[in-house]
């Protein structure tokens, strides 16, 4: 390694099983050498390390998401230089899918079973695990959820293909663009509906403090007319009474991947509507060209949460099937009473009308919101699987998938506020100011919106038989 002092520098830079270590010049410039050139079980040994599900330097895990965050936990947009080098950096070390995994299917299965042998036997190795793993065999849906009793299995069944690369690091599908589901995502939804205790809702927010909203109450009393004259000093003292925006995330681990989705997910929303980051969608314009810019101060509050298709069974509910994960947007009068359209801001209510319809654009463009949508179905699988004992009617015990003294998950910065430019925007002599969040509550769902299809067991059958010796199979 180039003597103690790149030992000491891979120790604390080096994700646990990195493909990659950075490494300090003597002229204090930084080179990043492929880990080929190492031992890891060396690293390991020397330098103390646990293995954890960790495949990239850390810059890398930011890629694509559209954030960055500082570090005191303030999130920011990811500049687009710094996209443009990750989505570089990713192209170079992301794999290419296994023989057979590369096309595109409509069923493919994952066994629980056979992962959990599988990731075991690497982490004895102290190996890194591949990205045929690391993105569940190439699904980029879950539409089946099978327990299989004789062999002690559960099985994830969804359509599947190979992987790429976009510009800017995302991991997508070569055929669809969808992004493919992330075992790290999976791992922390089962892990948390695992717990003797399961979160009720998984959550974040974007909201100013009561005292910041104070110092917006007295601010409006003392420029009670914005005109070009005062408007530099409003616009001043408004940044000055709103800070920084606390950034709430609920049920979660703030530092899991899951969290950091979330909270790319509700910042791009927000700066979509505010028109500060483009939709890249005709359709989803922002909800600032919408609006009438005679008020001083305008707050739009808009939140994401998962609409769930009813989830079927068989007559043993041994097999499940999901249905479609909408993804509804909401204004906060809406969000509050959904029954009741009370919301008086009809912008608003176009803009979120425009989001809904046209979700689907949106993920293409942007795949940090299909991340989001593959999170909301994970955590009804998680949830399902929770509340049905499917673990335990399968007799399926995941010796390692669940220890997470044995396989860690990487901890990312954790994300605590929201500088208040980045979620303002200026119209006129208007400020436009938006707040709410996403929420994640399958829990509905798995008890309410339950039912009996006797047509499933017909194909039970042929669901059990896509998986062979392999920890997938199609």
């Amino acid at each position: 390694m180039g003597g103690r002092r790149g030992v000491l520098s891979a120790k604390l830079l080096l994700p646990k099983t990195a493909k990659f270590v950075t490494i300090p010049r003597r002229n204090g410039s930084l080179f990043i050498k492929p880990m080929k050139h190492f031992s890891l079980a060396f690293l390991v040994v020397c330098l103390g390390l646990s293995v954890t599900f960790a495949q990239n330097i850390d810059a890398l895990r930011s890629a694509g998401n559209g954030i960055d965050i500082n570090a005191d936990g303030r999130v920011v947009p990811l500049p687009a230089d710094k996209s443009d080098a990750l989505g570089r950096m990713m192209t170079n070390v992301l794999e290419a899918p296994p023989e057979n995994m590369d096309r595109r299917t409509t069923r493919r299965a994952i066994s629980l079973k056979k992962l959990d042998a599988e990731v075991r036997a690497i982490v004895e190795r102290y190996e890194t695990l591949p990205d045929a793993i690391r993105y569940l065999g190439g699904l980029t849906s879950i539409e089946y959820i099978v327990a299989v009793p004789d062999e002690n299995d559960l099985l994830l069944i969804g359509p599947a293909e190979g992987w790429r690369t976009d510009a800017a690091g995302n991991v997508v599908g070569t055929q669809t663009g969808h992004p493919l589901l992330v075992l790290e995502d999976f791992l922390t939804a089962l892990r948390l509906w695992h717990q003797p205790v399961a979160p009720r809702t998984v959550a974040c927010s974007i909201e100013p403090t009561l005292e910041s909203t104070t110092r917006l109450a007295r601010l409006h009393q003392q420029f009670t007319n914005i005109t070009a004259d005062n408007a530099d000093a409003y616009a001043a003292a408004l940044e000055e009474a709103y800070g920084e925006n606390p950034l709430t995330i609920i049920g979660i681990p703030a530092t899991s991947r899951f969290a950091r989705i979330l909270v790319a997910s509700d910042f791009q929303m927000k700066r979509i509507a505010l028109g500060l980051g483009p939709s890249q969608v005709r359709n989803i314009p922002s909800y600032v060209s919408l609006i009438s810019t005679s008020r001083p101060n305008i707050s739009p509050r808009f939140w994401l949460i998962p609409e769930y298709a009813a989830t079927t069974h068989d007559s043993t509910k041994l097999t499940w099937r999901l249905g479609n994960v909408r993804v509804r947007t909401l204004t906060h009068e809406d969000y509050l009473s959904p029954q009741r359209n009370r919301s008086t801001d009809r912008a608003a209510l176009v803009w979120c009308r425009n989001m809904e319809e046209n979700y689907d654009a949106l993920a293409r463009m942007q795949p940090v919101f299909g991340e989001l949508r593959n999170n909301m179905r994970f955590a009804l699988v998680a949830a399902l699987i929770r509340q049905e004992n499917l673990l335990q009617k399968a007799d399926c015990t995941l010796t390692i998938l669940l220890d997470e003294t044995r396989l860690k998950l990487v901890e990312y910065p954790e994300p605590k506020s929201v500088a208040f430019r980045s979620v303002r925007s200026q119209s006129g002599f208007s400020t436009i100011v938006a707040s709410g969040g996403v929420e994640i509550n399958p829990q509905d769902a798995v008890r309410n919106n339950v039912r009996l299809d006797s047509r499933i067991d017909t194909e039970r059958a042929r669901l059990v038989q896509t998986i062979g010796d392999e920890w997938w199979g199609q």
